[in-house]
């Protein structure tokens, strides 16, 4: 199964180790935060089919980011209506609606190869698209009880986390981080240097839950994971 309940309200879409998230507020709509490759445009419609909701019911799209994996169907699934949110600095990929990558692992041997292994710098395409609404640092998303724009460049100049503040808090970290085999750096940075900072400044940050675009989410003990990891 494709779409996971995280947390009460929030769900995973995972495809190819490629995750979504959407957040249902019932009679409010949906929004979507990323958005998948641009091939799994149907599958991410298909997934919210299987919530008894419609795409149709989407009322905004969020993006952590430029990247094809994460921004690739947002135009296929804002049908030309849905607002598009990104930050100000990844605009110019979005518009372009092709990116050559400039990324290069972090320190270590076994991180140089599985990002020549699984990542690599390929110049990918998608449906191009001008954003709609700009994603600022300090920003409070009126949606949600809330989500605060987390500016966190390193992976990409214009990379966003969002810290959703109900309950303990949840951090949605796009890819500022991974936790694929425990949790740890991204295989890919345009700065590691300001990725490392950005990660520090998430580690100051209180949550108790975590999510990622890639891998699995920690539901307990999150901020205290960051600080012992990156802080």
């Amino acid at each position: 199964m494709t779409v996971k309940q995280v947390v009460s309200g929030l769900y995973r879409l995972s495809h190819a180790g490629i995750n979504a998230y959407l957040i249902d507020e019932g009679e409010a709509g949906l929004t979507l935060i990323d958005a998948g490759l641009s091939k799994q445009a149907d599958a991410l419609a298909a997934d919210i089919r299987s919530m008894g909701r419609e795409p149709a019911d989407l009322t905004r799209i969020v993006l952590t980011h430029g990247h094809p994996d994460h921004l690739g169907s947002a135009k296929q699934l804002s049908g030309g209506t849905v607002p598009i949110s990104l930050h100000p600095d990844d605009g110019h990929i979005a518009r372009a609606g092709i990116i050559e990558q400039t990324m290069r692992p972090p320190p270590g041997l076994l991180r140089g190869i599985l990002f020549r292994v699984l990542v690599g710098n390929k110049t990918a395409e998608f449906p191009a698209f001008e954003p709609d609404r700009a994603l600022n640092d300090g920003d409070v998303l009126d949606f949600a009880g809330g989500l605060e724009v987390i500016h966190t460049p390193g992976h990409t100049a214009g990379h966003v986390s969002l810290l959703w503040k109900r309950d303990r808090g949840l951090l949605i970290t796009g890819d500022a981080a991974a936790n694929i085999m425990g949790l740890d750096y991204m295989l890919g940075y345009d700065d590691f240097t300001a990725g490392k900072a950005s990660l520090a400044r998430l580690a100051g940050c209180d949550f108790e839950a975590a999510v990622f675009g890639h891998g699995r989410p920690i539901l307990a003990g999150a901020s205290e994971r960051f600080a012992a990891r990156f802080g």
